[in-house]
């Protein structure tokens, strides 16, 4: 059996007044530099997802957040790094808290879904995800990505319900 290298991830998009957060990274980070994303981070052993999400949130942004919901989940192959990401994509209505920036880790910027759409630079498997996740319905779906370097994907494959 091949030993994975694999890390449980979440994005959070974070609404507040019909603006998303988004976080624009810095353009030193070594996995997906200079990429405009949803904030986020890894999850903790044996940490449940909406605890994680709201952990992370607070961690990063400040900020507080409710009515944590799926809209999708997708497994993401780093080729140049060999690793693998399992991402959980969750949506969440902001609370309260003041936005705090972390120049190491990128920039907090709040953004339209037009402008999320018209992002330079989006990470690749979003801008395929965008609109299903954006459509409005509570239908989750799951996809396959693959990267050669950095934001260059090479293979996205939307999983089928059957």
């Amino acid at each position: 059996m091949i030993k994975r290298n694999i890390a449980v991830t979440l994005e959070c998009f974070v609404k507040r007044d019909n603006k998303y957060l988004m976080l624009h990274r810095n353009k030193d980070k070594r996995i997906m530099p200079d990429v405009w994303m949803a904030p986020g981070g890894h999850r903790e052993f044996n940490e449940e997802l909406f605890e994680c999400a709201r952990r992370e949130i607070l961690e990063e942004t400040g900020l507080r957040i409710k009515n944590l919901r799926i809209r999708a989940i997708g497994n993401a192959y780093l080729k140049d790094l060999d690793q693998e990401f399992y991402f959980h994509f969750i949506f969440a209505d902001f609370v309260g808290g003041k936005l705090k920036q972390n120049i190491k880790d990128g920039k907090l910027v709040w953004l339209t879904q037009e402008k999320i759409k018209k992002s330079e630079n989006l990470l690749a498997e979003i801008r395929e995800i965008l609109p299903y996740i954006f459509s409005g319905t509570e239908e989750i779906i799951s996809y396959k990505a693959v990267y050669e370097k950095g934001n260059k994907m090479t293979n996205f494959q939307l999983g089928d319900p059957l």
